[in-house]
């Protein structure tokens, strides 16, 4: 019998989207879904709890966190809309009750009421590096809440680049731990958020990227 998370990488696999690099339709669950449930058991989040997976694209790894555990609330942002509209097919199909799939802007969303500090934790994988990451998370994490960063074997020195942001942001480092058993060297960077969302982060749109934090304005 076909698991959920099986099922979920055929749908993956099989969407007329360009979800995964066409390479890699048939190895699906072995690196890319796999690697988010293996994050998931690190991460393991409060029963009850809010989480955001940032920057989902296919919904990975939120969908399959929310197979892992349904006992969790799980956001799923991205600002393609397409993509959204893949994954809130994806979460229908699995029968997933626990997931809710929004199309739109980081900077954009972390200002609104309904998001802004609301949320115990904030996963992302392959999205920015972490002086972005930070700044584009940091508007969805309530007091304490955790920012879980997927990263590969440059974590450290994307950390170090990331300080000056961490500060600014009342970002704290937790911890980096690397995700066994995967395809590929994977680690999970954890940073543990101090008060509210600072005011005025994340910066309009497109100046994350553009202008890091710490980065001299060119």
């Amino acid at each position: 019998m076909e698991t959920p998370l099986r099922r979920l990488a055929r749908l993956i696999a099989h969407a007329p989207l360009n979800l995964v690099a066409a390479a890699e339709r048939s190895s699906v669950y072995e690196r890319h879904v796999f690697e988010a449930a293996a994050v998931g058991r690190l991460l393991a989040p409060a029963p009850g709890s809010r989480w955001l997976d940032l920057g989902t694209g296919g919904g990975l790894p939120g969908l399959a966190l929310a197979v892992v555990y349904p006992d969790v609330s799980w956001t799923l942002v991205d600002a393609t809309q397409k993509k959204i509209r893949a994954v809130a097919g994806f979460a229908d199909d699995l029968g997933l009750q626990n997931v809710v799939a929004v199309h739109g802007r980081a900077e954009r969303l972390a200002h609104e009421a309904r998001f802004r500090g609301q949320f115990s934790g904030v996963v992302s994988r392959a999205v920015a590096p972490l002086p972005t990451l930070a700044e584009l998370a940091r508007g969805f994490l309530g007091d304490g809440g955790e920012l879980a960063a997927v990263k590969g074997p440059t974590w450290a020195e994307e950390l170090s680049a990331a300080q000056t942001a961490l500060r600014m942001l009342h970002l704290e480092f937790s911890t980096a731990r690397e995700v066994p058993e995967t395809v590929r060297a994977t680690w999970l960077v954890t940073m543990r958020a101090t008060g509210r969302p600072p005011v005025g982060y994340p910066r309009r749109d497109g100046l994350p990227r553009q202008q890091p934090l710490g980065r001299p304005a060119t």
